[in-house]
């Protein structure tokens, strides 16, 4: 029922965030796009040192106490992540205000970007500790009270921003740069706030903060789960921060000038990463969700491998996000000059739709997985596999781009990917003793979206005036591919009864929350 609400929601904001992405994409072009990237690939290196792997901390402690019915030790547990977040989190808003000068002069190499970071750096420890309420809520199953808070905070952002994109971003890009962080700063400062509210009132409404014991060993468990994280993000956060970095200097080194290696850059990072993979909002959702669960029985019942319960909750997920990755892969292959030159206008960002779709598949699986991985205390293995992914991609971006350009960067991000996913994959099997049935997995929804799409083409072809417009055509034809693809699932077994009476007995009869809650 939280996979249901966050996911809905995700999705919903995802749709609104490639809408306002092309909207940005119109009014700022590609090369404004790529330098808006650039910042981002440092932003997202300080949100990883201020956050420093603290919401899976307080998602795991918070829930583990619960499932003991100890409310003080709940409370104690979010306590000691607040502090936390707070000493990493200005720490970083620190590094990054200062530091905004040597990075945009020798590390970015464009002076546009030194005040777009000092601006993002204030917004630093408001996300560490709104990470921490995120992960309460999550922990304590009241999703809709993130999602509710999601919801205001894009809203807010795309306001501000549209304001300011119309008043300064004929001034040129770095103006235009300059509307999108400030807010998207804050966007984030005041969904802090909202979020602080809603805890306050949640504890106080359903913890029983005087029931239980305090855990002497609180702030060991905590550094435990979070320092692994924390030391594995930071070190693959880098890694990822220099490959977006060298991107478009490899793109230089093949011959590009330097606005057109931006635009390159910001076409598959600024427009077609965030169209395909808006729609692995289900997947990132559960992943997210699926780690206090996996957490609770692994302490329940101790073994993991084996254990019924366990193995349930992980074939499930593992089949239906196949299932789903590989519906969403058919759609985007089938439809991506459509999608491309409907959302974008680029005839450039469709090509890469069709190129990137294929991998899709990969992408949400992995994304579940690893969610997974970390909910059976698999978090170290988690580290060393994104580690290797990152280190990879550096070095595969470093000695293919500038040898092929642009297409050097594409075969970096099928292999990393594969790689990634072919070692978590193999470390889920082997704690859990899963097998993942192949067949229905796998060829059967591949069959599936090979039949569906067709005769979804076909029908559109058929059965629509030529006077309908280009959009209506795609949509339609997007929403008979998802149909067709349903009833044939449904039909070659590839989605059974058992399946459909368990999604229903969830609609029906949700988990409730934990006993430590009054009544």
């Amino acid at each position: 029922m939280n996979a249901l609400i966050l996911g809905g929601t995700t999705i919903f904001m995802r749709s609104i965030s490639v809408v306002f992405n092309a909207y940005v994409s119109g009014k700022i072009g590609a090369e404004g796009m790529g330098l808006f990237s650039l910042i981002s690939s440092v932003y997202m290196f300080a949100v990883t040192l201020a956050t420093s792997g603290i919401s899976l901390a307080v998602m795991r402690l918070v829930s583990e106490e619960l499932g003991k019915n100890n409310g003080k030790g709940a409370i104690q547990a979010v306590r000691h992540c607040i502090a936390y977040a707070l000493i990493f989190g200005c720490t970083a808003s620190v590094l990054l205000f200062f530091g905004a000068d040597f990075i945009s002069a020798h590390i970015l190499r464009d002076a546009r970007t030194y005040l777009a970071l000092r601006i993002l750096a204030i917004a630093l420890p408001f996300i560490a500790l709104s990470n921490i309420f995120q992960g309460y809520f999550n922990a304590v199953r009241r999703v809709y009270k993130n999602a509710s808070a999601s919801i205001a905070e894009q809203f807010i952002k795309i306001f501000i921003t549209v304001s300011l994109l119309i008043a300064i971003a004929p001034r040129g890009t770095e103006y235009a740069c300059l509307a999108l962080v400030v807010g998207t700063a804050a966007a984030e400062g005041l969904s802090f706030f909202y979020l602080l509210i809603f805890y306050l009132v949640d504890k106080k409404r359903h913890i029983q903060a005087d029931k239980g014991t305090l855990q002497p060993d609180m702030k060991r468990r905590m550094l435990s789960i979070s320092l692994p994280i924390a030391l594995s993000s930071y070190l693959r956060s880098g890694l990822v921060t220099i490959e977006h970095i060298l991107i478009p200097i490899g793109l230089r080194r093949h011959g590009s000038d330097y606005q057109t290696a931006l635009a390159s850059y910001g076409t598959i990072h600024g427009m077609v990463f965030p169209l395909i993979l808006f729609p692995s909002a289900v997947c990132s959702t559960f992943a997210g969700l699926i780690v206090p669960e996996l957490s609770e029985l692994a302490a329940k019942y101790g073994n993991v491998r084996g254990n019924k319960h366990i193995c349930y909750i992980v074939k499930r997920a593992l089949c239906f996000s196949l299932l789903f990755g590989i519906g969403t892969a058919g759609i985007f292959l089938c439809f991506a000059r459509p999608l491309g030159l409907l959302v974008y206008g680029s005839e450039e960002a469709a090509k890469y739709i069709g190129i990137f779709a294929s991998l899709i598949p990969v992408m949400y699986l992995d994304t579940a997985v690893d969610g997974m991985l970390k909910g059976l205390g698999q978090q170290f293995n988690s580290m060393i596999y994104n580690i290797i992914d990152a280190s990879m991609s550096v070095l595969l971006v470093w000695t293919l781009m500038p040898k092929i350009g642009i297409y050097g960067y594409v075969i970096c991000v099928f292999l990393t990917e594969l790689v990634n996913l072919a070692f978590s994959l193999n470390r889920l099997l082997t704690v859990t003793g899963v097998k993942i049935p192949l067949c229905r997995a796998i060829l059967s929804p591949v069959v599936c979206i090979v039949g569906a799409t067709s005769l979804a083409t076909l029908a559109v072809r058929l059965a629509l005036p030529a006077s309908l417009s280009y959009l209506a055509v795609t949509v339609v034809g997007i929403l008979l591919s998802l149909l067709f693809y349903l009833i044939l699932l449904r039909t070659t077994q590839g989605l059974t009864k058992e399946d459909t009476a368990w999604l229903k007995s969830i609609l029906k009869d949700p988990k409730p929350a934990h006993a430590v809650q009054k009544t």
